[in-house]
């Protein structure tokens, strides 16, 4: 286990990770926001991509808000570029669901991307908001207890 300056660095990263999403669900519980977000289903060889946030304890997919003024595809492309390090050109993102759901305090309105890998890529994980990844069969996947809806669904 690295110990040095930088895994210090991502352990406090991680802990205020931690804190934030706990503040935010509260006051989610108290305000009920809108919250605009993309996701992306990247899949390669018939398995699908998945991520272990360093603040949640369910797999999820990467993605995350969209920034004011900031088209979906592009908060698509953003979220893999920051979480794993990976670059995919905005027609590698096909737009495969929009819904609406409760999730978290918050009404999400989602919009899931889909991207095709012909191999599995070099991922550089975060270490700070996402600490693992790795792509899973999607039937094992969806026998998780625990997943966000937009993977359910």
């Amino acid at each position: 286990m690295d110990t040095g300056p930088a895994a210090m660095v991502d352990l406090l990263w991680r802990l205020a990770y931690r804190v934030g999403i706990r503040t935010a669900r509260l006051w989610w519980r108290l305000r009920r926001p809108r919250h605009h977000g993309a996701v992306v289903s990247v899949w390669c060889g018939g398995r699908i991509l998945v991520v272990e946030q360093s603040y949640r304890k369910n797999l999820s997919w990467p993605g995350g808000g969209i920034r004011r003024g900031e088209e979906p595809r592009e908060a698509a492309r953003r979220e893999l570029r920051e979480e794993l390090g990976l670059e995919v050109e905005p027609s590698d993102l096909v737009l495969a669901r929009e819904m609406a759901v409760d999730w978290d305090f918050r009404r999400e309105h989602v919009r899931v991307f889909e991207a095709h890998l012909r191999a599995e890529p070099d991922l550089r994980l975060d270490n700070r908001e996402v600490v693992a990844a790795r792509f899973v069969d999607p039937q094992a996947l969806l026998r998780e207890p625990v997943l966000p809806p937009f993977i359910r669904a």
